[in-house]
């Protein structure tokens, strides 16, 4: 898969780059400039989202146990926000349920498992390097997805904490803690993608997103309910989300260098 190598030289005018305000407007009026100028950028995550409505498939059907996304019939509203560029999932594996599997069954279900996080993996590498270098490629690969699996695990053992879910009110203090955290690491998909070791995108995020904390928390918010929404579209929701919002994201992160 190849994209427009002259990209970058596009967003030049007279040698600088075009720039508008870092904040929600203005970067999704750039999604929605470069995205319609570039085409291709939405390939990548749509192909992903087409991988994870596969798997989805087949976990419904799969003898392991398998949690379904909520859906629109519950009154809360859901931020379906991991941290970094993907197609939202309509089924989870809880990774509890591979303990004590015999062997065939747990490379099974460890497979699918993997095959999901290296699908939005490369996706969003390919995606990522397409804006900030101007060309797509996968070199940085083993960096961004070690960067998903963290993220992946994080997000799931806050998610098993069953006592955030019961804390009421109180439950404000965490989901404060933890949206700070992510826009914290809004930055560390783009540093990964670009060649970043692990740990210095971890490290180096907050000083890329210093500043513009309160824009990447609105496009947090944004994006988090748009997620939900399209991920609750049956079957399709993968597909919907991995070409609608995931490029989005992947845009809003390369912006925030660029500006």
């Amino acid at each position: 898969m190849s994209f427009d190598s002259d990209d970058a030289h596009e967003r030049r005018v007279e040698g600088a780059y075009e720039r508008r305000e870092w904040d929600v407007a203005g970067v999704l009026s750039t999604a929605a400039s470069r995205l319609r100028r570039k085409p291709t950028l939405l390939v990548p995550f749509a192909l992903a989202g087409v991988v994870l409505a596969g798997i989805d498939a087949l976990r419904r059907r799969d003898p392991l146990p398998a949690l379904e996304h909520a859906g629109l019939e519950e009154a809360t509203i859901h931020l379906e926000f991991v941290g970094y560029p993907t197609a939202t999932s309509g089924t989870a594996l809880p990774l509890e349920a591979l303990v004590g599997l015999e062997l065939p069954y747990l490379v099974w279900g460890l497979g699918l498992y993997v095959i999901s996080l290296l699908a939005v993996s490369v996706a969003g590498v390919l995606t990522l390097t397409a804006l900030l270098d101007g060309e797509a490629h996968l070199e940085s690969l083993p960096s961004y997805l070690g960067l998903v699996v963290l993220f992946d695990l994080a997000h799931r053992l806050v998610g098993s904490i069953g006592l955030l879910q019961e804390m009421g009110l109180f439950g404000l203090v965490p989901l404060a803690v933890l949206l700070w955290v992510l826009v914290r690491l809004f930055a560390a998909p783009g540093l990964a993608a670009a060649g970043a070791s692990l740990w210095t995108a971890l490290r180096e995020s907050g000083r890329w997103i210093s500043g513009n904390g309160w824009s990447a928390l609105g496009l947090l918010v944004v994006l988090g309910i748009v997620a939900w929404l399209l991920g609750s579209v049956p079957v399709g929701g993968p597909v919907l989300t991995g070409a609608l919002v995931a490029p989005v994201h992947a845009v809003a992160v390369a912006s925030l260098f660029e500006h």
